[in-house]
């Protein structure tokens, strides 16, 4: 990430759902003085840095890492290495889906009845510029006059941590405002006699 155009410079990395991050910062030339930095930031940790990177081992805990670069002086920037490695402790449920890409279908999960019940999640990584359209197609959440906590699908734009809730068969177009987005199927959802289908793509940026 040295020499690069831009002040601002996001590189986005993705491993399967099982696996984690490690990154480890060969070479720094960053200014910090003048406010120069880098950011570290996935769905379970968050952190900046500037001064003793190249010290510095990074664990993302998860599968997925964003690291943005901020510079002011032409030419400055870090060096980075990663390494995936099976995760040490497990942050997903088998159930769990992780979608990478400029499009794709999203159905819901299903349980088997004899498994212990858990919400079950679909994970959407995108290209770090581009945000994400959802489209639902068919959706069949049982009666909509009944909308009690347990039947529901719960989406979320991780970037404002903004959350929409629905209901029945109430079939919606959602947007995030970056480039990850999170899926939430809740309880009765995941029986066999209900279901889900959408389809996302990418969006350019508003």
């Amino acid at each position: 990430m040295m020499g690069v155009e831009s002040s601002d410079c996001t590189v986005a990395i993705g491993r399967p759902l099982r696996e984690e991050i490690t990154v480890s910062i060969l070479e720094s030339s960053l200014n910090c003085s003048a406010g120069e930095v880098v950011l570290f930031s996935g769905r379970m940790m968050w952190r900046t840095g500037c001064r003793k990177l190249p010290l510095s081992l990074i664990n993302s805990r998860t599968n997925t890492l964003i690291v943005k670069q901020r510079v002011l002086l032409p030419g400055n920037g870090v060096i980075l290495q990663y390494n995936s490695r099976t995760a040490t402790k497990k942050y997903y449920q088998d159930c769990d889906k992780q979608l990478f890409g400029p499009q794709g279908e999203i159905v819901n999960p299903v349980q088997l009845p004899d498994q212990r019940q858990v919400v079950c999640r679909t994970f959407i990584n995108v290209a770090p510029r581009y945000r994400i359209a959802i489209r639902a197609l068919y959706i069949d959440l049982g009666n909509d006059g009944n909308r009690t906590h347990f039947n529901y699908i719960l989406v979320r734009d991780v970037s404002t941590m903004k959350t929409m809730v629905f209901h029945g068969k109430q079939q919606f177009f959602w947007q995030s405002t970056g480039s990850q987005a999170e899926i939430e199927f809740h309880d009765n959802v995941k029986d066999h006699q209900t279901s889900f289908w959408a389809e996302y793509h990418t969006i350019e940026p508003k």
